[in-house]
């Protein structure tokens, strides 16, 4: 920033400069001399970007922050964590050491959470959370373009390709976009916040324990 700062002074005291001709008049050498002393006194400092405060190139305690502290719970014994709003993807509660990284052949997390596996488990499980409906479901309409230059998609005329038409096509398997699961959801640090929080989410019935993004989905849009 500090950089920035000086770039920027240093191109308007050039300017200025340019401008009056360098000339011996009093008022341009006035003029000059106040560029030069906002050029030597920066308004924004290392201190006052982060949160901390602190100087960023200082690599001490206070501004590196409190090393993340994620539960050690097993799988099974961890207590679910409420969901920030409706359909946020849940935050992980137990252990995840050994499961990541996920490999297309290689997800630890399915043993538990596919469907035809955690309603066998739900005995010994209760808080099991199964993998909702919109995970086995496509909501990327077919396009084309034909011949003629008009657009379809899902076989519906539209006018361009940004056009929206939200349809869902049930898979039988899991959607390969939904694979690698951690790309939403994330173990929760253990650690005070560095700012507060005041939101206060509202949630539909049963909305604060499972999903119905599949029901919910095309609320308030109007579909072509």
């Amino acid at each position: 920033m500090k950089i920035t700062k000086i770039m920027v002074s240093g191109l308007s005291l050039v300017a200025l400069m340019v401008t009056i001709g360098c000339g011996s008049n009093e008022v341009a050498k006035t003029e000059v001399a106040k560029v030069a002393s906002q050029l030597a006194t920066p308004n924004i400092t290392e201190e006052s970007l982060g949160l901390r405060k602190t100087n960023l190139y200082a690599e001490k305690a206070e501004t590196e922050g409190d090393m993340a502290k994620y539960s050690k719970d097993v799988t099974g014994a961890s207590t679910k964590i409420a969901r920030a709003f409706e359909n946020a993807p849940p935050m992980i509660p137990h252990d995840i050491e050994g499961m990541l990284p996920i490999k297309i052949n290689s997800n630890e997390c399915l043993t538990c959470h596919l469907p035809a596996n955690a309603k066998g488990m739900k005995e010994s499980m209760p808080n099991l959370t199964e993998i909702p409906a919109s995970h086995f479901a496509s909501f990327r309409p077919a396009t084309a373009i034909g011949a003629d230059g008009k657009i379809t998609k899902d076989g519906k005329s539209v006018d361009n390709t940004s056009d929206l038409l939200t349809a869902s096509h049930k898979l039988d398997k899991l959607s390969n976009s939904r694979f690698n699961c951690s790309q939403c959801h994330a173990p929760q640090s253990q650690v005070d916040p560095l700012v507060g929080n005041t939101f206060s989410p509202e949630f539909s019935k049963d909305g604060i324990g499972s999903s119905n993004l599949m029901d919910t989905i095309n609320d308030g849009v109007d579909i072509k």
